[in-house]
């Protein structure tokens, strides 16, 4: 990803921070809960949440590491970083903070950490190696790191995903593709982990049902995440026909209450600083 589009990538989420994660859909909050299990925090760690957005895994691991923990989220969203600051003085968590930063290139000290967390981050990296080794470097020694990463997309809504692809720059091909390569396979993408010097690495996929109220509701909760993207990649002339398109595609997937619901598969890697 050039620095063109890594600047276009802050403001993005500038753009989806004040509905991220807000939507009542239950999405972040659930793949945080289950890698917080996994990587099993414990009293008084410190932590640093890589990508914190909206804080579904800050807060939860503020909670899990209590007074004498720690846990520093970054990310390369002004606006995210403002509005959870606020949300941090809001409900109080004196042991949790936030900072604006790079998440390939964290400016902070060696071996700060005894855990780094990256929910659904490493895909967006220009390098995710380089990344990699970052957070590496600021793990102390036995120190872990736990990311999520997509896994296979739900057939289903293959059509869905077509609509947009006409509007997808080569430049931007890599958001259709980020299970291509590096992120292709679990025995791939821990390798990859391993190579950045990491030991001990496992990943685990699991597969949930996320619903949507109907097809209209999956429309607006597209546009507050990452998958606005791609709705602002199409001109505002043929908005319209996009949106009924994707409507027609959803249609066929409708419950018998009217619900759409994706399978949304989740890798859960967990991996040890020797």
């Amino acid at each position: 990803m050039s620095a063109y589009t890594r600047q276009a990538m802050a403001l993005l989420f500038d753009r989806t921070a004040k509905t991220y994660d807000a939507l009542g859909v239950d999405f972040f909050g659930t793949f945080a809960r289950e890698l917080l299990d996994r990587v099993a925090l414990v009293p008084g760690e410190r932590v640093l949440d890589v990508g914190c957005g909206r804080g579904a895994v800050l807060f939860p691991a503020a909670e899990r590491v209590g007074a004498d923990g720690s846990v520093l989220g970054i990310d390369l969203s002004s606006e995210m970083i403002e509005r959870t600051a606020k949300d941090i003085e809001d409900r109080g968590p004196a042991n949790a903070s936030v900072s604006l930063m790079d998440a390939q290139e964290p400016t902070l000290d060696d071996a700060a950490f005894d855990v780094a967390l990256a929910s659904f981050v490493v895909f967006f990296l220009p390098e995710p190696i380089e990344g990699l080794r970052s957070w590496h470097r600021l793990l102390k020694p036995g120190g872990r790191l736990g990311m999520t990463t997509f896994g296979d997309d739900d057939p289903r809504w293959a059509g869905v995903r077509e609509v947009f692809k006409p509007f997808v720059s080569p430049e931007l091909a890599w958001t259709l593709a980020i299970r291509a390569s590096l992120f292709a396979t679990i025995d791939g993408f821990d390798r990859a982990v391993e190579s950045a010097g990491f030991t001990g690495v496992t990943s685990v996929e699991r597969v949930y049902p996320v619903k949507f109220a109907d097809p209209g509701q999956w429309i607006t909760w597209s546009w507050s995440q990452g998958q606005r993207m791609f709705w602002e990649l199409v001109p505002e002339d043929r908005q319209d026909a996009v949106r009924r398109a994707v409507l027609a595609e959803l249609e066929p997937l409708r419950e018998p209450d009217g619900s759409v619901v994706l399978a949304q598969s989740v890798r859960y890697t967990i991996a040890h600083r020797g």
